[in-house]
């Protein structure tokens, strides 16, 4: 945990739920971090950890007046529930009131990779643009839509779960009971999963990264993690026409070693029309946190956001 600053107003907790670890921060009315930190996650009891580190966060900040929760997987963001994760033991839990019974302030619950487009939206990458999309890859891989000012989270609530729609039909088995989805072969999880598969090596993304073009197996997995992602990219961009891309989330680290190959396949997939500008997200892996915060903010009755520059 980072050392804590003091404040004197309210404050906000943004609490991001991942496949791998649950990450938290406390932001103030002027969008100050006042502290922030992580521990691994519990996959097997998810939800009485998140209460206790809501419990703690509390405890530690009489000032918090509300919780921004968001996890990966299919979210009823008006409930506070989680309908599936495909990586968390959450199906059917009502996280949102879970935290609020927990520590008696209230929390509101959003899917992760909509709180990062939230955010970048509003205090990032996508200012300015009339609609985009954005796409957080780390252990999972999703899409958040902004089209006409609002994000869309689809008649079941399941808008933007790319991650688990098969890009090579028939190929690698997913968690979710498919094979060839996304995920499995460009999110940071997958990439590092592949590479261990064929050389017996248990190493990161980001090792994998830096050895394109010297290692033969992670040159392979590496360009295979980007020929899936612009299929996918071709896919939305033909269904929903969006004037931006922005990537983020862990694998937004590599920068020009992942955006330069992804722009150039993506284009090459889109023989007619010129393809969306593909931007890095201006908040990097902090977007879904920053995206808790206002969603947090939001359900403490503030707009406060509006004026915060991460």
């Amino acid at each position: 945990m980072s050392p804590v600053m003091a404040s004197t107003g309210p404050v906000f907790a943004g609490i991001d739920i991942g496949g791998t670890s649950i990450k938290w921060m406390i932001v103030d009315e002027a969008g100050a971090i006042a502290t922030q930190g992580n521990e691994r996650t519990d996959r097997e009891a998810v939800a009485p950890q998140v209460g206790r580190i809501g419990a703690r966060l509390a405890g530690e900040f009489p000032g918090l007046v509300g919780f921004g929760l968001i996890c990966p997987g299919l979210v009823d963001e008006e409930k506070g529930a989680v309908i599936y994760a495909a990586n968390l033991e959450l199906r059917g839990v009502e996280l949102a009131r879970a935290v609020e019974d927990a520590t008696g302030v209230p929390a509101a619950l959003m899917h992760d990779g909509r709180a990062a487009g939230l955010a970048e939206g509003l205090l990032g990458a996508g200012r300015g643009a009339s609609s985009f999309l954005m796409m957080p890859i780390g252990t999972g891989i999703s899409v958040a839509l902004m089209l006409g000012g609002s994000l869309w989270s689809g008649a079941t609530f399941s808008a933007g779960e790319v991650g688990h729609a098969p890009v090579f039909p028939g190929g690698e088995s997913c968690r979710c009971g498919s094979r060839g989805c996304l995920e499995v072969y460009a999110s940071a999880k997958g990439i590092a999963r592949r590479y261990e598969q064929a050389t017996g090596e248990d190493t990161g993304a980001k090792a994998i990264e830096k050895a394109v073009g010297t290692d033969p197996v992670a040159t392979e997995v590496w360009g295979t993690a980007v020929q899936a992602l612009a299929l996918s990219l071709t896919h939305m961009t033909l269904t929903v026409d969006v004037e931006r891309i922005i990537i983020g989330g862990g694998l937004s680290h590599a920068g020009d070693n992942l955006l330069a190959p992804l722009r150039a396949q993506f284009a090459s997939m889109l023989t007619f029309r010129d393809a969306p500008e593909i931007v890095r997200a201006a908040l990097g892996g902090a977007g879904g946190r920053w995206g808790a915060a206002i969603l947090a903010a939001r359900v403490g009755g503030s707009s406060c956001y509006e004026r915060w520059q991460p």
